[in-house]
């Protein structure tokens, strides 16, 4: 063999190396692994969302050439990310030992998946035949979401492998030092499904789309309810964990009674109102408080929950601002009912 072809597989060798502990080694702590991945996570989601509003005319039919961009730029996305993990294949510990690591991860699930969700557009590009149905393929994308999930989940079991049940789902919704990353996928879960559920209720607003997709909706805001259902209690339940909220009752209801617990419950409670009292009263107006699952983002915005304390901390003062600014508004009324109602009779009755 010569020097140069020595030469070039040494710097394949450290290209592959480097792509590796830069991009997809969960081992190594300052890296992009994470940033890689929850970029290719948000990519999925979008495209996940760009699934749904290709089937309302309205939108797509005036922006089809944006969804095609977008198709495309998605579909390079996932293509290189493709060749990237067959390119490191030898370098991953979980295909390292075969005996062809790259056709080890040809055949892996992950890698089953991550080829069928782009096949349909190159297909369709080199075959002159209508495949369209194989678009239905691009779903298979969602299935990507697992690959950041497997590791999470085996890191979280490992931490808390000695741990009791109540405190494992403390750790998973609150940040713990067993936390873990499944922690942060489940904050972006919540996020992503809050970001979800508020869309539609404004989407839902417009006739032209909620003509299409009304039972989606309906079915959407059920599945969003009984994730933030979930999430609520799990919190609820957990809460004694915390040294703040000890007591199987007291402790509970202490954090029950937190703002960011009581807007978890708002954001559930019209729901409940509604499906159980329809028949007594007409609540459909508190779908409109759907909108308060916003304020559920101030949990995971570190300057909103250092305004929560600011004002927590200042609400003696702020309590006795309100309290002489009402007393000036009933002055100022008082005053100006006294000087002007014999002139203006007719503006105070």
């Amino acid at each position: 063999m010569s020097l140069q072809s020595l030469s070039f597989a040494s710097l394949n060798l450290r290209i592959r190396k480097r792509v590796f502990d830069l991009f997809f080694n969960h081992q190594i702590k300052k890296n992009y692994c994470n940033q890689f991945e929850h970029f290719i996570t948000y990519m999925i989601v979008l495209n996940m969302a760009g699934l749904v509003l290709e089937h309302i005319p309205v939108i797509y039919e005036t922006r089809e050439h944006l969804f095609h961009i977008f198709d495309v730029v998605s579909l390079a996305i996932f293509s290189i990310e493709y060749a990237l993990r067959l390119y490191v294949a030898p370098e991953d510990p979980a295909f390292s030992s075969a005996k062809y690591p790259r056709l080890a991860y040809f055949k892996s699930p992950f890698a089953i998946i991550d080829l069928i969700s782009i096949l349909p557009f190159y297909l369709g590009a080199l075959f002159d035949a209508d495949l369209r149905v194989l678009r239905a393929l691009r779903l298979l994308r969602l299935f990507k979401l697992f690959r950041a999930l497997a590791p999470a989940v085996n890191e979280f079991l490992e931490l808390n492998q000695d741990k009791s049940y109540r405190y494992k789902i403390y750790a998973l919704v609150n940040e713990t030092p067993t936390s873990g990353n499944l922690h942060h996928i489940f904050d972006m879960f919540i996020v992503t499904w809050v970001i979800l559920s508020v869309l539609a209720v404004i989407f839902e607003s417009v006739q032209s789309i909620n003509y299409y997709l009304h039972s989606e909706f309906i079915i959407l805001d059920g599945i969003a309810v009984a994730i933030f259902s979930t999430e609520y209690l799990m919190r609820i339940y957990s809460s004694p964990e915390d040294p703040k909220y000890k007591g199987w009752l007291l402790g509970r209801l202490r954090s029950a009674s937190r703002p960011t617990s009581i807007i978890d419950l708002l954001a559930i409670l019209p729901f409940y109102l509604e499906a159980v009292l329809h028949h007594l009263f007409d609540l459909r107006f508190l779908r409109v408080f759907r909108l308060m699952r916003l304020l559920k983002l101030a949990r995971y915005s570190g300057a909103t929950q250092s305004l929560f304390i600011v004002i927590k901390r200042e609400w003696p003062v702020m309590k006795a601002a309100v309290f002489i600014m009402l007393l000036l508004v009933m002055l100022a009324a008082c005053l100006g009912y006294l000087f002007e109602h014999e002139a203006q009779p007719d503006k105070f009755e």
